[in-house]
């Protein structure tokens, strides 16, 4: 360049000093600026390659630090918008109708490979009516925390770790402490046109809790594939107090008026012989101290009320021979034994103040879905359970905001279903429920037979209608 800069002045001194050759030098003049511009254009060409690949090399290494992070951690999203419109007809034959009412559900979800024998879960759960933050008393219950309709608060809804030990034996172990996977259960994931999302029977357990739950993997020894015993401890109910000397919450009343309610229980699963798509599970727990109000705070008037017994069978069999028909039934037995204890003027455990008389229970649910049109992206559904007079279950945080499977009573309700992707559903549906006795899913009070001539009837809902849309997203 140097060179040509040296050219440019001579030829510039030499159109000064002579000018009867100006064409020739203008003419040499425009060669050399010509070239100068060429080489100008190079120099930045090279410039912006070198600065590409720079960017290149630093998208590469983002695209290696994302995957190394999604080796790790992986997020997903649930996301629910319900419109349900309600008829209420109570014991006194009066009508009330809530209609246009709108709610969202958001679900943000981490899984976690923190080694090859250990991995953690977590949801994280917001759920209100749209236009409202006023903060539903419920949500204060444990097991309702992110199961029923409050402010736009997240809670944590699910947050636990499996251990594996002895992968590669005859008998495989799994060890999960923390937030359970107790609530969605089976078999609920026909409706909601996902795989199975909870641990437990829906029928008999739904909603939040904290534990510890050993599993074994007993595929082996009887020759059934899917086949697990669970043994399982949660902590129904803790009870926390704060102490100026301590400083912090601790568990335990000071004057031990107020016990923990414990929950302990075992759970087979296992697969119906040469059908793989299908599911057997047997279970037996105890609930041990059931206390009267999670949210009473003095002792003085809040109880622990008695115990109480669940069993429960079911069976699902999905996509039964190809023929896009998926089947389910389960049945679950209460036994109730109070003490002597009742919380103020409302009674004991299913009882009225001082009974101690055991008081049995039992419910049944039945269900099936049928795909059809072009890749059964239409799903008809039907599904029916009945509970007796003294029914109980522990379906408190149950997403639908009736609790539908603790009715005693029937119910029955019909839907339609369009896919509109792997991710994404769109569902109609109707619930028709026939309340015979009050008190449906509460351990306090006596259950009565629901007539005109009921104390206090205009408080007790016979009837419950509800027309719904819902619009679900599992990603």
């Amino acid at each position: 360049m140097n060179k040509q800069l040296l050219t440019f002045f001579a030829v510039t001194l030499s159109l000064s000093a002579n000018n009867n050759d100006n064409t020739l030098l203008l003419q040499s003049l425009t060669q050399e600026v010509k070239s100068l511009k060429q080489e100008v254009t190079t120099l930045k060409q090279s410039q912006i390659q070198n600065s590409t690949s720079i960017d290149n090399i630093y998208e590469n290494i983002d695209s290696v630090e994302a995957e190394k992070l999604q080796d790790k951690i992986n997020f997903g999203l649930g996301f629910k918008t319900n419109l349900d419109n309600f008829t209420k007809t109570y014991a006194d034959t009066h009508k009330v109708s809530n209609n246009n009412i709108w709610s969202n559900k958001l679900m943000l979800q981490i899984k976690a490979n923190i080694t090859d024998n250990m991995n953690f879960y977590g949801r994280l759960s917001m759920y209100k009516y749209w236009g409202s933050s006023y903060i539903h008393p419920y949500t204060y219950y444990d097991n309702m925390q992110g199961r029923v309709p409050s402010d736009s608060t997240l809670y944590v809804e699910r947050a636990y770790l499996n251990w594996f030990l002895f992968k590669d034996t005859l008998l495989p172990i799994a060890f999960t402490i923390g937030r359970q996977p107790s609530s969605d259960g089976p078999s609920n994931q026909f409706k909601d046109n996902t795989k199975r999302k909870g641990t437990y029977s829906a029928l008999l357990y739904d909603g939040a809790a904290d534990g510890a739950v050993l599993t074994a993997n007993i595929s082996k020894l009887i020759k059934l594939p899917k086949s697990y015993l669970r043994f399982g401890y949660a902590k129904g109910f803790g009870y926390s107090e704060t102490s100026q000397n301590v400083g912090n919450a601790f568990i335990g009343a000071s004057n031990n008026d107020i016990k923990d309610t414990n929950v302990a229980g075992f759970f087979l699963d296992t697969t119906v012989p040469h059908m793989q798509n299908s599911l057997i599970q047997i279970s037996y727990s105890k609930m041990m101290n059931i206390v009267a109000n999670p949210l009473e705070k003095n002792s003085s008037t809040n109880k622990n009320i008695g115990d109480v017994d669940l069993y429960g069978i079911m069976i699902e069999l999905s996509n039964i021979n190809n023929t896009h028909l998926d089947l389910f039934a389960q049945y679950g037995y209460s036994h109730a034994i109070p003490n002597n204890n009742s919380y103020l003027n409302y009674g004991g455990l299913l009882g009225d103040s001082g009974d101690t008389k055991t008081k049995d229970g039992d419910s049944f649910w039945i269900g099936s879905r049928y795909g059809f049109g072009q890749k059964q992206r239409y799903k008809l559904g039907l599904e029916y359970n009945q509970g007796s007079k003294n029914w109980i279950n522990l379906t408190q945080g149950s997403f639908d905001i009736y609790n539908k499977l603790a009715t005693r009573g029937s119910a029955f309700e019909a839907y339609i279903m369009y896919v509109i992707n792997r991710y994404a559903n769109l569902r109609v549906g109707y619930v028709n429920i026939d309340y015979k006795y009050t008190r449906s899913g509460w351990f306090v009070g006596k259950s009565e037979k629901i007539n005109t001539s009921l104390k206090n009837a205009e408080n007790h809902v016979d009837k419950l209608e509800s027309i719904y849309l819902k619009m679900s997203i599992h990603f």
